[in-house]
């Protein structure tokens, strides 16, 4: 366990701006192929209108990157091994938005494998809009 956990505790990730080239990096396919970017409704201004949005979207994976990254600070390397996250993905997020991982922990249960740590994990803009909201548990000390 990286950082000492207690119920209630909350934790940041760092800031991070969604640029357009961070957007493509990820949703445009291979780099180098003919057809980049791909077109979807990610990298193409036709595609979002299509798919009834203003304009392009980051992927949803990008922030739960963000969320993993912050979880892999708490917990360390136990987080490979004995972590779970599930995700949803309440609002789109476009181009050039800043947003932040948070966390904040909850209970502790026993169970077979040891002792649980639990997590509300969210990723938020810089007006706190929760663009993607979850839950995250991994176990503190494996049983001996």
């Amino acid at each position: 366990m990286k950082e000492q956990l207690n119920e209630g505790q909350e934790f940041s990730g760092p800031l991070r701006r969604l640029s357009k080239a961070r957007i493509l990096a990820l949703s445009g396919g291979a780099l180098g192929s003919a057809e980049w970017p791909r077109k979807n409704l990610h990298t193409d201004d036709a595609k979002a209108t299509e798919a009834g949005l203003p304009a392009p979207i980051a992927s949803g994976i990008q922030c739960d990157g963000d969320i993993v990254r912050l979880l892999i600070r708490l917990f360390g390397e136990r987080w490979f091994s004995h972590g779970r996250l599930t995700v949803t993905h309440r609002r789109p997020v476009f181009e050039g938005t800043w947003v932040q991982a948070r966390a904040r922990v909850g209970a502790t249960t026993a169970s077979d494998a040891g002792e649980i740590v639990h997590v509300e994990a969210w990723c938020e803009t810089l007006e706190k809009d929760i663009v993607t909201a979850g839950i995250a548990s991994c176990v503190k000390e494996e049983r001996s």
